[in-house]
């Protein structure tokens, strides 16, 4: 039962997206849908024979899910985000921390309504876009600046107890 639930989220994240962007990025793979429901379970995927293929798998999918973000659907790679801040693999959440205000700033309508439709990712996705300052030669002082041009935005689009959750994580150093 959890398994299926966990396959229709997926699912629907993969859904997520315009029309016309979704024929310009290529469907997720089936084998990505089956990882990241093994994933979100707390399993190992089965699709890897060895903690290192594990580790390499799930940079790979990182990768996979980012372009398919960067293409305007960025569902998939917010989920896995989620995933990832639940796993605390360092490396990835560096990696989102990295990657996530680059992607907001490229298309904000599609990201921030990948999290309407999906608002239980709001709190890791506003985590990692929160992440983004002050980490490695990133300025802190560059958040208050977001915060002001982008709070309007996000209280707009996001439900209202979301947004205010979004806000206050962005907000504060993570």
């Amino acid at each position: 039962m959890r398994s299926q639930r966990a396959f229709r989220v997926v699912f629907a994240l993969g859904l997520l997206g315009s029309p016309a962007m979704a024929q310009e990025a290529p469907p997720p793979d089936p084998a990505d849908a089956l990882e990241m429901i093994e994933l979100m379970l707390g399993r190992v995927p089965s699709r890897h024979d060895s903690p290192l293929a594990v580790m390499h798998g799930l940079a790979d999918l990182y990768g996979r899910s980012l372009d398919q973000a960067k293409m305007g659907d960025p569902g998939l790679w917010v989920l896995l985000g989620d995933v990832v801040l639940r796993t605390t693999d360092a490396g990835l959440m560096q990696s989102y921390a990295a990657d996530m205000l680059p992607l907001y700033r490229q298309q904000p309508e599609a990201f921030l309504a990948a999290l309407s439709d999906a608002p239980w990712l709001a709190p890791s996705a506003c985590h990692h876009l929160s992440a983004y300052f002050g980490a490695e030669d990133r300025p802190e002082k560059d958040r208050a600046t977001f915060l002001k041009n982008e709070a309007a935005r996000i209280s707009d689009v996001l439900p209202k107890p979301v947004a205010g959750v979004c806000l206050d994580t962005l907000a504060s150093a993570q």
